[in-house]
């Protein structure tokens, strides 16, 4: 059987570069991979442009264990995963938000990239590899597959990713084979996730997008507060700016908090001002079609039923008190959140292997020797924006140069 430098369970995006990294350092790598081709979810990241890092990314960007976030992006900043990016033939381009993306803008730029790199430094690919046992021995590691398969290796490294996206491939392999070798877990929950909500309070409101500004409310305090899109759906609210807010929303609604979201959807502008001005200049408009142009209409008709409108009625007979309940829809429309999608629809896990089990200056376990963990399958998570992928990158080079360090020291 042939032994490795190192073994790298999971073919996402933090083991194809962490794989990348130590083969073109001349170290005998072996990427393990349960199914049949490696960086399925890495195609699907950005809308399938590929949101490579953002170019403002700070610990205070991420959940979990800042303190781990913060040691890897000193030792691999944006610009200097980028830098690496380039050398394989990936320049990349950002925009106003500092989201950096491949020229291409294409997810399978990224991804060939680091095949190719993989496969041109020597690197050994095995694909349909479901490691179900790591065994420390003799110094080294044996990864056994359901299938019957072991590799051996020095030294291994644990990215199998989180729980989010099934369909991708995600079932938390990597939770259970850090739990075997003595690892603490925090429990896991969807991040970066639509919220679910009363189903009456948005009906006929599905595929219907507006821009505002969303508050999340526990137990009437603001926890947190996101501008953007909203994506109204079945009894959810989606969008970038409604996803943000899943992680604290889940984290309260567990607690015994209850929550709500605050949607204003006139961020910097009086509501009751504008209504007052524009009934004034349309009387005879009926409420129905009142708020068209203002937000799309079938969300206008929402906001003017909740506030308990008949919307036959036109506006030059709306009195004071009618108003500004229209306005305080307009500027603070409440829904309750009753929880987060599944795992199924979320982008990002929150929780996964207790960062105390880990030397976070270079992600090598305290608890076995020679065994590493990069990635989701840590306890980080990050905002929307390139910051999920940044620690996936970072977290892995981190680990890949501690690996190529621990192996010339052990020849020594």
């Amino acid at each position: 059987m042939q032994a490795y430098d190192a073994i790298i369970i999971g073919g996402g995006a933090s083991g194809l570069i962490a794989a990348c990294a130590l083969a073109r350092k001349g170290r005998r790598v072996v990427l393990l991979e349960k199914q049949d081709r490696v960086g399925r979810k890495l195609l699907s990241t950005g809308n399938g442009r590929c949101n490579l890092t953002n170019l403002g990314a700070d610990a205070g960007d991420y959940h979990g264990s800042r303190q781990a976030a913060r040691a890897a992006l000193k030792a691999w900043p944006p610009k200097k995963v980028l830098a690496f990016f380039d050398a394989l033939g990936i320049p990349s381009t950002a925009d106003e938000a500092g989201r950096a993306y491949p020229m291409s803008h294409q997810a399978a730029s990224v991804l060939d990239a680091l095949r190719l790199g993989c496969d041109e430094a020597g690197a050994t690919t095995l694909t349909g590899f479901r490691v179900t046992r790591l065994i420390p021995q003799g110094g080294g590691f044996e990864a056994r597959a359901e299938d019957g398969r072991s590799v051996r290796g020095r030294l291994a490294l644990v990215c199998t990713g989180g729980l989010a996206a099934p369909k991708l491939g995600a079932c938390g392999d990597g939770y259970r084979l850090l739990e075997a070798l003595g690892h603490a877990l925090i429990p896991r929950h969807p991040a970066i996730a639509a919220l679910k909500t009363a189903p009456e309070a948005v009906r006929g409101l599905k595929g219907i997008r507006a821009e505002g500004e969303l508050s999340l409310l526990a137990d009437g305090e603001t926890l947190r507060v996101e501008a953007g899109e909203m994506l109204f759906g079945e009894g959810s609210v989606s969008g970038i700016a409604a996803m943000q807010l899943a992680r604290q929303a889940g984290d309260a609604l567990r607690a015994g908090s209850p929550c709500a979201l605050r949607l204003n959807f006139t961020p910097g502008i009086d509501p009751e001002a504008l209504l007052v001005k524009r009934a004034e200049e349309l009387p005879r408009r009926a409420l129905e079609d009142f708020l068209n142009g203002i937000v799309p209409k079938r969300l206008g008709q929402a906001l003017v039923r909740d506030a308990g409108l008949d919307m036959a009625l036109p506006a030059g007979r709306l009195d004071h008190a009618a108003l500004g309940r229209l306005a305080g829809r307009l500027g603070g429309w409440r829904l309750p959140v009753l929880g987060t999608m599944d795992f199924d629809q979320a982008q990002v896990t929150a929780g996964g292997a207790s960062l105390k089990d880990f030397d976070i200056r270079c992600l090598r376990s305290l608890r076995v020797p020679g065994l590493y963990a990069a990635g989701e399958v840590l306890d980080v998570d990050g905002d929307c924006g390139g910051f999920n992928l940044q620690w996936a990158w970072s977290s892995a080079l981190l680990a890949a140069d501690a690996m190529d360090g621990a192996l010339s020291n052990s020849t020594r």
